[in-house]
């Protein structure tokens, strides 16, 4: 059940958008926040970061602090493969990233 719920949050985000009137958003940025954090949290090698992710105008940003390039690239990645415009990446290498307790990952 949570899975298809998943799935029908993402299709209404990848959705094509109908034409917009002007001056309205033609995406759901709270979904795509949502849909995309939920990725990030499930990955086995970035999931146990705290990665902030916000949405505006259908950009998603990245922004927190992970250990190493490569878990930079991979988070980059993995946003990417669920929305289909831009992923701006903020992220940075630290030597010591916060990393998720129980208390964040409710969150």
């Amino acid at each position: 059940m949570k899975r298809a719920a998943s799935l029908l949050v993402l299709v209404a985000c990848l959705a094509p958008a109908a034409p917009s009137r002007a001056g309205e958003s033609t995406c759901n940025d709270a979904a795509i926040t949502r849909v995309v954090k939920t990725r990030l949290a499930a990955d086995h090698v970035i999931g146990q970061f705290l990665i902030e992710v916000s949405t505006s105008e259908c950009v998603v940003t990245l922004s927190g602090c992970v250990e190493s390039r490569d878990q930079v690239r991979r988070a980059k990645e993995v946003a990417k493969r669920m929305v289909r415009g831009r992923v701006k990446n903020a992220l940075t290498v630290c030597t010591i990233a916060p990393r998720r307790t129980k208390a964040t990952r409710r969150s």
